[in-house]
């Protein structure tokens, strides 16, 4: 998804349900279109961003709608959500993620590395808490897939050059 599908559904609706069975989440039609009236009426599709206090009782279904169906990069501080209209290309780890940390790496990356968002083919990311990000664009030996992991939101930041 995109934000010009987001938009697209913000003034349009959506026509069933909004749903992960991994994550145990629902968001029903009647229930997006509450979250629009309430939280997105005044979305312009010109901004490169936009913001907006929410209820904390709405807070995980907004951030199931926003990171996990339609992939958007949404920061959080409290119940302050700024969500990007582009999906940044790349992040600053801003502390180093390990086995401890992320007991589900490959290897040790430093705080300050760059770090490429990729869509990897065969995701097993849980965007509700962070992104399939390498270090590099090269592609694994006689394939066209480029490795990732998973890195928390709270490790990264957008790397803005």
């Amino acid at each position: 998804m995109s934000f010009e599908n987001f938009f697209k559904c913000v003034n349009d609706g959506i026509k069933r349900d909004i749903k992960s069975r991994r994550l145990k989440m629902k968001v029903s039609v009647d229930e997006f279109s509450a979250f629009s009236k309430k939280y997105f009426k005044n979305i312009n599709d010109k901004d490169l961003s936009f913001k907006f206090v929410l209820d904390e009782v709405d807070k995980n279904s907004i951030l199931f709608v926003l990171r996990s169906f339609f992939n958007m990069y949404v920061e959080v501080k409290e119940n302050s959500i700024i969500v990007f209209k582009n999906f940044p290309k790349k992040f600053i780890l801003l502390k180093e993620v390990n086995k401890s940390n992320h007991y589900f790496t490959p290897r040790t990356f430093k705080k300050g590395t760059i770090m490429y968002s990729i869509s990897p083919s065969y995701s097993s990311a849980n965007r509700m808490n962070g992104v399939p990000l390498w270090d590099s664009l090269e592609t694994i030996n006689d394939t066209e897939l480029i490795p990732s992991v998973q890195i928390n939101y709270d490790y990264i930041k957008p790397y803005i050059y």
